[in-house]
């Protein structure tokens, strides 16, 4: 009977750990209300940036895949058409000679760091997140103008997410 219950407990455990939760960033991207600059830029995204996921495996709640990439990339498409009277994507981190003539200027956005905190983990009772971006600010011919460092921050109630 205790080798059972020594079974158990152990299956258990490891159904615990072993559970693995998926979070699809959902929701809606307001468009900023800024005055737009007026600038034709290029912008680059790199696949990183496009497909982010974060996984990490927390030693009390398994392992937790977070796929933010297609709400980031939609997020700063918003930001960037609002900040800017012409926006272009480019699929390279270096302007041509015929690009370094057709545009002001090159935006490179990358995801820096990324951390969440379970209510498991912190002490509140809800989920939060912080993500933390450079933006690379590139001028006609390549030249490094501006590197911004831009944190966000957001939370969700406490039984938002669970174990599938």
């Amino acid at each position: 009977m205790a080798v059972m219950k020594l079974l158990i407990s152990l299956l258990t455990l490891g159904l615990m750990i072993s559970c693995t939760t998926n979070v699809q960033v959902e929701g809606s991207v307001p468009t900023p209300l800024v005055a737009k600059i007026p600038a034709n830029v290029a912008v680059y995204y790199d696949e990183n940036f496009k497909t982010f996921v974060h996984t990490e495996e927390l030693d009390t709640e398994g392992t937790w895949i977070i796929n933010l990439g297609e709400k980031n990339l939609e997020f700063f498409r918003n930001l960037s058409n609002a900040m800017f009277s012409s926006v272009t994507e480019v699929d390279s981190p270096e302007l041509t000679p015929e690009q370094q003539v057709q545009f002001d200027g090159l935006i490179i956005p990358t995801i820096d760091e990324y951390g969440f905190l379970t209510p498991k983990i912190g002490v509140l009772p809800f989920y939060s997140v912080s993500i933390r971006y450079q933006v690379l600010v590139l001028g006609k011919q390549n030249q490094r103008v501006a590197k911004y460092e831009v944190v966000g921050y957001g939370k969700s109630e406490g039984n938002s997410f669970t174990c599938r």
